[in-house]
């Protein structure tokens, strides 16, 4: 055989072979659309899909989400202030940036989650040690190799890559596979742009030359010829699968914005639509960074420059998606999260600018999303040594909270996912059941009828229906998750009691359970 030829060969379809796994036992790979059926299980179990966007460079979060009330966050920023009748009204105290639009639908349509303050302990201020952080979700003095998503996929299916499920576990919509989608055994997903400009790719090298490895001997040669081989026989396979999933979409139920984040989401939207089974997707804001040292707005107008651009384009985009999704049918089976190496300075520079600061919030969206602000406001009296944020959330509660209530994972695998548990602070941010393989008769059964008053100052009726063969309990929690009450559900009178009164005015999120079923609701206790 010649040994160049081969490389030649599959060397055009190199953009896709360093999209799938680097380390493959040679004499294991089967990439058939069988292969083993615990793979396939697992992507049949559950349809539930998470969609991670990067904001590349660290966002920053107080010109995001506005403390307009807050006179310090005037004082520090004479230059950068949104003002308070400028912001897009959130609650008394907090406003979005008036760019967000997009995500004030979506908030008022109880769709979008605000959770503030996160970061994590002793913060990294570089964009390459921060970002490799969020990835792998390690401390901060832990260099990690996997990615947070890839050990989660690698837990769920054991034999990857040594055998390859029927569709890939997960994409990226991109050039590059991120460091949050490598496993133990080499990347969980592949990553391409387009799904046409994929399977072009993958077919422009022309067929592969099945001459035996042995043809080499027991030589490193041989070695390589064989791993790149079944590459290039993996790559076809999920080629073949992701452009079938790409033909058989409906079209576009509504006109996307013409941005780059915009149009990764489309390819996203299509491929849901057309029932790729892929549990992950990951895209990054690369049309422009949120590293914002100099003119993050315009002189004389802090509503406009390049701050405002990067979230009118997240906002509208997201916005567009979801749209799409629910004139679809498919809204319930997203979840998606924004996530950004850090946030920003309080203090803006000399430059029109904020430079690398520590907490900042993120969003979570979807159609089962908890909408609601989760934890407190910005605190700007009490800086850490630098003058920066002190943290409110650990990311990695955020991560718990996905990896448990939206993909249903019991504690002890999301604390062996991120090594540590973090069940205890994870914010109860989405209102699907808690388990995907819960007993779904005991689901159907189980519901709230309404919450009355709401919101409230004193004494609370839930009225539920219960099936009266089930034991049932209303749990009262706060946004943090800490649970305030635990009460006995009377299943015949269909009704629970209890009083509001001690408790501080905010948002509460009620769960009726009975065993792992259960579904959630939100309570309003004012004052």
């Amino acid at each position: 055989m010649n040994r160049r030829r081969f490389i030649r060969n599959v060397g055009a379809t190199g953009f896709v072979a360093t999209a799938l796994p680097t380390f493959i036992d040679r004499f294991a790979v089967r990439a058939l659309a069988g292969g083993d059926g615990r793979l396939g299980q697992l992507l049949a179990d559950s349809d539930r899909i998470l969609v991670l966007i990067q904001l590349i460079g660290g966002n920053d979060g107080l010109n995001t989400i506005v403390p307009f009330e807050d006179a310090l966050y005037y004082n520090n920023r004479p230059s950068l202030a949104i003002k308070k009748e400028k912001t897009l009204k959130l609650s008394d105290t907090l406003g979005f940036h008036p760019s967000l639009t997009g995500f004030r639908d979506l908030y008022d349509s109880g769709n979008l989650a605000i959770v503030q303050g996160v970061s994590y302990p002793n913060p990294d201020r570089s964009h390459f040690r921060g970002i490799d952080i969020w990835l792998t979700a390690t401390d901060a003095d832990v260099f990690g190799t996997t990615g947070w998503v890839g050990r989660y996929l690698d837990v769920k299916a054991p034999g990857y890559p040594s055998t390859l499920p029927p569709e890939p576990l997960a994409v990226q919509i991109g050039t590059a596979l991120s460091l949050g989608l490598n496993g133990p055994g080499g990347a969980m997903g592949i990553t391409f742009r387009d799904p046409e400009e994929f399977y072009r790719l993958v077919n422009a090298g022309g067929a592969i030359e099945e001459v035996p490895s042995a043809d080499l001997g027991d030589t490193p040669a041989a070695d390589e010829v064989e791993f790149m081989r079944n590459v290039a026989r993996s790559a076809d396979v999920y080629a073949s699968v992701v452009k079938h999933a790409a033909d058989k979409a409906q079209a576009p139920s509504i006109t996307y914005p013409n941005t780059q984040l915009a149009a990764a989401l489309k390819v996203v939207a299509q491929l849901v639509s057309g029932g790729l089974k892929s549990k992950v997707y990951m895209l990054s804001m690369n049309s422009g960074s949120f590293d914002t040292h100099a003119n993050q707005v315009n002189a004389g107008d802090s509503t406009t420059g390049t701050h405002a651009a990067l979230l009118k384009e997240l906002g509208d985009a997201v916005k567009a998606f979801m749209t799409d999704m629910k004139n679809q049918g498919y809204a319930d089976r997203i979840a998606g999260m924004t996530f950004s190496e850090f946030g920003r300075r309080v203090a803006e520079n000399g430059s029109l600018g904020t430079d690398h600061g520590t907490a900042a919030p993120l969003f979570v969206f979807g159609g089962k999303v908890n909408g609601a602000v989760y934890g407190k406001n910005p605190d700007l009296t009490t800086l850490d040594e630098r003058g920066d944020l002190l943290r409110d959330f650990d990311f990695r509660d955020v991560y718990t909270s996905v990896l448990m209530q939206w993909f249903g994972e019991p504690q002890g695998m999301a604390a062996n996912v991120l090594s540590h548990d973090f069940a205890a602070s994870a914010p109860p941010l989405f209102s699907a059941p808690s388990s995907v393989h819960g007993d779904t008769r005991k689901s159907s059964l189980l519901s709230f009828r309404s919450v009355a008053p709401n919101p409230a100052q004193h004494d609370v009726v839930a009225y539920v229906s219960i099936d009266p063969s089930l034991d049932a309990v209303l749990d009262v929690c706060d946004l943090r998750g800490r649970m305030l009450a635990s009460i006995p559900v009377d299943s015949i009178a269909g009704q629970v009691r209890f009083n509001v009164s001690g408790m501080a005015p905010g948002t509460y999120v009620l769960t009726l359970r009975s065993g792992q079923a259960a579904t959630h609701t939100l309570m309003q206790v004012t004052r």
